[in-house]
């Protein structure tokens, strides 16, 4: 063999195998990229969790947030802990990833437990082989120096303790194809149940439900768990000045939940502005056509609470008896600040009649013919209170839930007054309550004339079965006063949240329930 023909078949044979070795690689990398891709996150979440937050694209998501007037909002206002550590050092951390990693840590769960303090979150993310080493590295870096690497057994899966100074641990465990990053070491170990067992957030049907009726692509997805409405599927939207949520809400048909009362009611219209104080913060108006669903729900959630006589729940039948027949399908549940600063809000509900005549004279039947023996020396009597040259029959009702059913107030009391003024029904927990919104009105100190609440019902659609709008700041100056009707998630995050105004539209259709929820930032304080 001549020494040309050599040569030549040594080139071949090299380029041959260097082509087989990166084909080899090049297979290898794909399977253990299939691997990962196979690991469904969900499966390790703790069946507990109240919330999660999805994104398969964490670097557009940070790049949209530098973009918006509150993006610093995410790490100065202890939203969470871990994802502040994130949005801090993803750049730094992506530049410095093995070939990769840093697409694969675009893709991530955070997961939300009670009691929802800023270090209650657990964030996950799919691996390779190998992409461990380079974590425990980043997490270690982290730590000071004095401070040496912990580890301990659950189960026997180990848990990485790694002492970030002070009372601050950031645990983590990893296995194949995952690593799951907390600051609370119970959470972790409630992981490791989770991945052992099974037992994860998938076994939610309602969670499932929601999860599979996912219908955008987003950039972030949040789904969130709540007694009153199930879970949540919403998709993020990130404008400048608000965080858009839209979605679908779920439960399961048989249960007596509010989504459920809500498929019942036919849709409204918002009330006029002109029916609420210049001062009101909080609103909440929804359709009570089907009243009946509603009370079910309402009823149950506030037993729940509490245990109530049979008396008192024996008024709460008979007064939704008479609503039932009187309502003209509506009610606006809202408080607002008294002139006096110092005062606690009021709040009341108001409720618009068929025919207030005919309402009045059932009321007074309603009032002659209940016979119940009352734990309240104050129910049961009709008194006259004044305000200015006017005089108002207040039916201070038996004990009963009315007022905090409708109404969503957590700690209302079982007292509650009614009285009819223009054509509707007002119930208040006291008669100072209604008398200082009769003076408002009387005044024309009405929010109908405020530019930013033009500005927020702009974004209202015209036709609805529920709607909430409240400016979340001023309700975290009163929680006594807070309503169940928001999700726990975002009052568990009011120092976020705090600086948002919150519109919360329910629309059913086709018996679905789709959740618009619009947060409207209101700037830097």
């Amino acid at each position: 063999m001549d020494r040309k023909m050599k040569i030549k078949i040594v080139v071949v044979t090299f380029f041959l195998l260097l082509f087989i070795g990166a084909g080899s690689y090049f297979f290898t990398s794909l399977n253990n990229r299939g691997k990962a891709a196979g690991i469904n996150l969900f499966s390790l979440v703790p069946s507990d969790c109240s919330a999660i937050f999805e994104t398969n694209d964490l670097a557009s998501l940070l790049k949209e947030l530098k973009g918006v007037s509150y993006g610093k909002e995410f790490t100065t206002h202890g939203f969470s802990l871990i994802a502040k550590d994130l949005i801090d050092h993803f750049e730094e951390l992506t530049a410095s990833a093995p070939f990769g990693l840093s697409l694969r840590m675009n893709k991530l769960l955070i997961s939300f437990h009670s009691p929802g303090t800023e270090m209650d979150q657990v964030l996950y993310f799919p691996t390779n082989p190998g992409d461990e080493k380079w974590i425990e590295e980043q997490i270690q870096k982290k730590r000071p120096i004095d401070f040496p690497l912990k580890s301990v057994l659950y189960k026997g899966k180990k848990i990485n303790i790694c002492p970030m100074g002070g009372d601050l641990f950031l645990c983590y465990y990893k296995s194949s194809g995952f690593v799951a990053v907390s600051y609370s070491k119970r959470l972790i170990e409630q992981v490791i149940d989770a991945h052992i067992s099974g037992n994860s957030v998938l076994t939610d049907k309602v969670f499932g439900f929601a999860k599979d009726t996912k219908t955008a692509n987003g950039i972030a997805s949040l789904y969130v768990k709540e007694k009153q409405t199930g879970w949540s599927y919403l998709n993020l939207k990130f404008d400048d000045d608000a965080i858009n949520l839209s979605g679908i809400t779920t439960d399961a048909e048989t249960s007596s939940s509010f989504v459920n009362a809500i498929k019942e009611q036919s849709p409204i219209e918002f009330f006029s502005g002109n029916i609420f104080p210049s001062s009101t913060y909080y609103i909440n108006q929804m359709s009570i056509s089907q009243i009946q669903y509603i009370a079910v729900n309402s009823a149950q959630t506030e037993y729940d609470l509490a245990s109530y006589s049979d008396d008192v729940k024996a008024t709460d039948i008979q007064f939704m008896y008479f609503l039932k027949g009187n309502v003209a399908g509506s009610l606006a549940g809202f408080s607002f600040c008294s002139d006096d600063s110092i005062q606690r809000p009021f709040s009341l509900l108001c409720i618009p009649m068929q025919n207030s005549m005919k309402a009045e004279a059932d009321l007074h039947l309603f009032m002659q013919n209940h016979s119940i023996k009352t734990e309240s020396t104050a129910g049961g009597k009709i008194q006259l209170f004044n305000t200015g040259n006017r005089s108002y029959r207040f039916y201070s009702l038996p004990p009963s839930t009315i007022f905090s059913q409708l109404s969503g107030i957590k700690d209302a009391d079982l007292n509650t007054y009614a009285l009819f003024y223009k054509d509707k029904l007002l119930l208040a927990p006291d008669p100072v309550s209604a008398l200082s919104y009769i003076n408002q009105i009387e005044k024309g100190n009405i929010i109908e004339k405020d530019s930013v609440y033009k500005k927020n019902i702009s974004h209202v659609d015209t036709r609805f079965n529920f709607l909430l709008m409240t400016d979340l700041g001023k309700l975290a100056l009163y929680p006594e006063y807070r309503s169940r009707l928001i999700p726990d998630f975002f009052c568990q995050h009011m120092s976020f949240f705090s600086n948002f105004i919150l519109l919360n539209q329910l629309v059913c259709r086709d018996r679905k329930v789709y959740p618009n929820l619009i947060f409207i930032y209101k700037g830097e304080k």
